[in-house]
Formats: C-alpha cells, sequence, structure tokens
C-alpha cells in the first residue's frame, strides 16, 4: 500500500474512532432516560428494529395475515410500548423476508437487538474479507459513521452491504455463496438490481441462472408456508403506503436520503418533478455505467462502479446503508494511492466526503442544500 494511501486510510480509522466517541456522549442522556424499549423522546430503542421484532411476534403467534395490513401491524407492535404512538411503522420488506426473521420472535426484545446487530456485523466483516478488502480497510468499514448509525437504527445497511459483497465475489465455476448471497438481496431489491447487469457483462451466465433459481425457490417456499395473502397485502397496502410516505411525508427522514430524488423534493416541494428528474439522472447514470463496463475490464473496478451507481440510481437509500458508498470509495482510492498532484488530493476529498457522507447528509438536506449526489457522482467517474 503506498504511503500516501496508508496515511489516508490511517486518517479514516482515527476519524471512526474520534467519531465514534462522540456518538456516544451524545447520546448518553438517551441511555439515561430508557423506559421499556422507548428512549425519553417516545422513539423505540434500536430503531426500526422493533419492526423485525413485531413481524417475528406475528409470524409466531399465526398472525401472519396482519404483518402488511399497515393498520393492524401498527396496533399489535403498540402493544409492546403500551400504546404510545411513535409514529408510521410497517415491515417494508417483500414476503421472502419473512423466512429468516421469525427466529428473533424467540428472544427478548433487547437479547433479539443484540444478535441482530452482531449478524449484520459478521456479514459485513465476512463479505468485506471475500471480496478482498484488507484489515485496514474493513476496521474503517466497521468504524465509519455508516455502520454506527446502521447499528443506532437497528436497520439491515450493513448485513445487505455484506451480502452484496459476497455476490461481487464469486470464485470460478460454480459458487453458491455469492449465488445464495446475490438471491438474498432481493429482500432489499435495491442494493442488488444492478448485479445481473455486472454479471453479463463478466459472462457469468450460470451465476444468473442459479440465483435466478434460489429466488425461485424461495418464493414458492414461503407462499407454501404463509400463503398468498402477504404478497396480497404487501403490494396493496404496505407498498403504497411507503410510497405515499416517500413522496408525500415529512419529518426527519428527508433529512437522511442522499438520493436526487430527495434533493430536488427539498428543493423544489414537487415530488412529481423529483420522480422524473431522478428517472432520467438514473437512466444517463446506467448509461455511464455500460459505458465504463464495456471500457474496463478489471473485476474490481467494475465492482466499485457498481456500488457507486447503485447509490446514484436508487431513491431511496438512507444514510445507514451508505456502508455501500464507503466500499466504492476505498477501491477507488486504490488506484490513486501511489500518485502525486491534484488528481490524488481530489480523490482522498471524494473518500472522506464518503465516509463521512451518512451524517454530511442530514445537515445538508435539513439547510436547504442537498448537493450530496453531486459529491457522490465524480466516484462514479473515477472509479
Amino acid at each position: 500500500m503506498a504511503g500516501a494511501e496508508h496515511r489516508l486510510k490511517f486518517a479514516l480509522l482515527v476519524l471512526g474512532a474520534v467519531h465514534l466517541v462522540g456518538f456516544c456522549i451524545v447520546k448518553y442522556g438517551e441511555t439515561v432516560g430508557i423506559a421499556g424499549r422507548l428512549y425519553p423522546d417516545g422513539t423505540p430503542v434500536g430503531g426500526d428494529f422493533i419492526n423485525l421484532w413485531t413481524t417475528a411476534k406475528l409470524i409466531l403467534a399465526d398472525r401472519t395475515a396482519d404483518i402488511y395490513q399497515v393498520g393492524r401491524f401498527m396496533a399489535y407492535e403498540r402493544t409492546f410500548v403500551d400504546g404510545a404512538d411513535i409514529g408510521l411503522r410497517l415491515w417494508a420488506y417483500p414476503p421472502l423476508s419473512l423466512l429468516f426473521v421469525w427466529p428473533f420472535g424467540l428472544l427478548g426484545y433487547y437479547a433479539a437487538l443484540a444478535v441482530w446487530s452482531a449478524i449484520g456485523l459478521i456479514v459485513l466483516t465476512t463479505g468485506a474479507r471475500r471480496f478482498g478488502f484488507d484489515r485496514l480497510e474493513i476496521a474503517i468499514l466497521l468504524t465509519s459513521p455508516a455502520t454506527l448509525l446502521n447499528l443506532y437504527f437497528g436497520q439491515t445497511g450493513s448485513l445487505a452491504t455484506g451480502l452484496l459483497l459476497l455476490a461481487l465475489s464469486p470464485r470460478p465455476g460454480r459458487d453458491p455463496v455469492s449465488a445464495t448471497a446475490g438471491a438474498l438481496l432481493t429482500i432489499k431489491p435495491q442494493f442488488g438490481f444492478l448485479l445481473p447487469l455486472l454479471w453479463a457483462f463478466q459472462g457469468r451466465w450460470r451465476m444468473i441462472a442459479w440465483t435466478a433459481v434460489i429466488v425461485i425457490g424461495l418464493i414458492a417456499l414461503a407462499a407454501a408456508l404463509f400463503g398468498p395473502e402477504p404478497w396480497r397485502d404487501y403490494l396493496n397496502d404496505t407498498l403504497p403506503t411507503l410510497g405515499t410516505l416517500e413522496r408525500a411525508g415529512s419529518g426527519p427522514f428527508m433529512t437522511m436520503i442522499p438520493s436526487m430524488f430527495m434533493s430536488l423534493r427539498i428543493v423544489t416541494g414537487n415530488s412529481s418533478l423529483a420522480s422524473s428528474v431522478h428517472a432520467g439522472f438514473a437512466a444517463l447514470v446506467l448509461i455511464v455505467l455500460v459505458i465504463r463496463f464495456w471500457q474496463v475490464k478489471d473485476g474490481v473496478r467494475r465492482s466499485a462502479m457498481l456500488l457507486i451507481a447503485t447509490v446514484l440510481m436508487t431513491p431511496y437509500l438512507h444514510n445507514y446503508d451508505l456502508a455501500l458508498l464507503l466500499c466504492g470509495a476505498l477501491l477507488m482510492v486504490r488506484r490513486f494511492g501511489s500518485r502525486e498532484g491534484p488528481a490524488s488530493f481530489f480523490a482522498g476529498f471524494l473518500v472522506i466526503a464518503a465516509w463521512a457522507l451518512p451524517q454530511i447528509v442530514v445537515l445538508l438536506n435539513a439547510i436547504g442544500a442537498p448537493i450530496s449526489p453531486l459529491l457522490i457522482l465524480p466516484l462514479l467517474l473515477l472509479a
């Protein structure tokens, strides 16, 4: 590793440690006032993990039909917080997810939260190691703001990033690990939707076929165990509710999304215009990605492009999902670690920005200067 690259990555590790200490100090007051499963401000400990735990409890109670009926889901969830108003809550993941979340209902809330958090970190670490990140790079990922926020909000960003890295690291011949990881990403499709494109450029047709077979098998198993009703309710109730929230809802979540869609929604207040412009922007990013895939044969660089393009093209990615972006940035900086001059300096600036974006996006969106897509786009062009 070149000296400049090593210094940059060591600085990111130090920044991660400082950020971790500062975050704990800021949030300490919340832990002192925890009552039951709620922070003093009335939000659940572990953030959205309460949705996963509620889903698991409903499965074990043989009330699967209530999971994707948003009103029924929220009514049941509130029984775990003594009826407190914890805002709009729903289980946003497709019924395939029900195959995997039910064991968490066998545990108490805090034990389940600890296991869930550990699984996310383990999958992220395993995916990073298999992909080829070194120890320093993995340490940067694990201490980054994105990973810390993912833990705080009880979210799936670390798990999905780890699965995507596993899918991006196929071994010669049949590789059930990569195929299975790609299939599991259908639970969070905004992470894995570009995988078939990359595999097609790589000529990995068997990987595409095996992944499709696993997905079909999981869908069939979920339908056999839970029936067709969850799929119907997911499409007719949960997804429309989620879409309405993203297009017309307001609140802190708007500051957490670094997409072109949310940037334009904040600036113009017009969700239809924001959706149309984002669609055009995503199409341009896709065109650039295809051209770069055609020009660049190196597998690592192609993976970096895919990681960064995924963040740019997805309208609803949140700040706790941005370990995805940091992975792409760390791969990009490898190209410039041995160079001197403006290009190396600019690459270093972009990597630091990608590392800090999970926190920066909140500030930028809150003050009406949502320029996050402009900070991300150069990464794609340099990768």
